[in-house]
């Protein structure tokens, strides 16, 4: 069973919608003022610098925010109406999300998972009750969800997974281990893929669940990062018991469940609103501006080429909103997202020099450390560059693909009677 958000006809123009958003938010948040080097927050970086209560603080500004947002119909300005959307394009979603870039609205980065990669999950492949029972929680604020896909022995490459998940009665039980999960230690909904075939089936015996964090078996352990925040998790699951309900698609039909899942975060990477950096070319500029870089000719070019890189990024994502999915533009955009990072990383070096990496107390000098340190993230994250770049080449270009190595065969089970202790 799939859903698709419907494209209305009728409703606000995309003016109107605008003007409804500033409506909603000039009487309570203030206006984002222009990024000047010297005034206000200086964080780069957008997501996981919270740690302990400094972070629970964050999550419930942002929660009563959230409920406010969908309360007057601004939230999910594109989804569909029965599920707590407005039915209207993504045109008009893009509307207001510019209109929220203009004020100074709460970090609402804790919801970036279900909204961008687990909520269009079960929009596409949930069963409506599933739909009804998640999609407005998620989107109101109230569900924050995790992914758990990665393992230890399987992260790039996915169809290796080893997480099990077997018949039980009329549900599962699921053993296992995931790691790299964001937000998983505030989550209350994970999205779960799980093996319930043999490992030589590869991506048919893959399953998707929906998992209750707070169900008995799940234990979350943050891992400290070498930013200091604890912004991923690994995921322990021992003896998991999972409703049939919570299944989403059919048993070993879990591989374009994920295929769908990472599209989405990989989109997500290239989305000029993701949150993931808060506004680097203008702080570059800023920045150059305020050390006097900016009579350096080098610096310069560096600026102009930093200004071109965040167009060219922004143009194909609104291209990519048209394309086909074979297109792979997800893929592109997380490559040219990531590439872009490092590369305002190198400009705000060659600016700053040892001020990068000593904390001086001055403004918008070493808060560029906090996002050179949190790149390998970012290249990792949806799936690593490397990944990328095969499936470019593979489904875009259709170059042969690289020989897969033999899976080792399971070894046979023993018939041999286990000796027996002392009576």
């Amino acid at each position: 069973m799939t859903a698709t958000t419907p494209t209305s006809t009728e409703g606000p123009t995309l003016d109107e919608i605008a003007a409804e958003a500033d409506a909603f938010l000039a009487p309570r948040v203030p206006r984002r003022a222009p990024a000047r080097l010297g005034e206000g927050p200086d964080d780069v970086m957008g997501v996981g610098l919270r740690r302990g209560d400094a972070e629970l603080a964050e999550v419930e500004a942002a929660r009563a925010w959230q409920r406010d947002l969908f309360d007057a119909g601004l939230a999910w300005v594109d989804g569909p109406v029965e599920y707590g959307g407005r039915g209207l394009t993504r045109a008009h979603r893009d509307r207001v999300h510019a209109v929220l870039r203009e004020y100074e609205v709460p970090n609402t980065a804790c919801f970036m998972v279900g909204h961008d990669i687990v909520g269009p999950a079960i929009l596409a492949h949930g069963t409506g009750e599933q739909r009804a029972a998640y999609l407005p929680g998620i989107w109101r604020g109230d569900i924050i969800c995790c992914q758990l896909f990665s393992e230890p022995g399987a992260g790039s490459d996915l169809a290796g997974l080893r997480t099990s998940a077997r018949r039980a009665g009329g549900g599962w039980v699921v053993n296992g281990q995931k790691v790299w999960s964001s937000y998983a230690h505030l989550a209350q909904l994970g999205e779960l893929l799980a093996r319930t075939g043999e490992p030589a089936d590869r991506h048919r015996g893959i399953t998707a669940f929906l998992v209750d964090m707070a169900a008995p078996g799940v234990d979350v352990r943050p891992l400290r990062q070498i930013t200091g925040s604890e912004h991923f998790n690994e995921v322990f699951l021992d003896d998991v018991a999972v409703p049939d309900s919570q299944r989403i698609g059919e048993v070993g039909g879990g591989w374009p469940i994920a295929l769908t899942t990472l599209t989405s975060e990989r989109s997500l990477m290239g989305d000029e609103h993701n949150g993931l950096m808060n506004d680097p070319v203008r702080r570059l500029y800023a920045l150059a501006e305020s050390t006097g870089a900016d009579a350096d000719p080098v610096v310069r070019e560096l600026l102009a080429e930093a200004w071109e890189r965040e167009q060219i990024v922004r143009e194909t994502a609104r291209r990519s909103l048209h394309a086909p999915a074979e297109d792979q533009t997800g893929s592109v955009l997380k490559l040219m997202s990531t590439a872009d990072m490092e590369f305002y990383i190198a400009v705000a070096t060659r600016i700053l020099g040892p001020r990068l990496a000593v904390d001086d107390g001055t403004w918008g000098t070493f808060a560029w450390s906090q996002l050179l340190l949190g790149a390998p993230a970012h290249r990792i994250a949806g799936g690593s560059d490397e990944i990328q770049k095969n499936i470019i080449a593979e489904r875009v270009l259709g170059l042969p693909r690289d020989p897969r190595p033999p899976i080792p065969a399971r070894p046979p089970t023993s018939t041999t009677p286990r000796p027996q202790g002392p009576a």
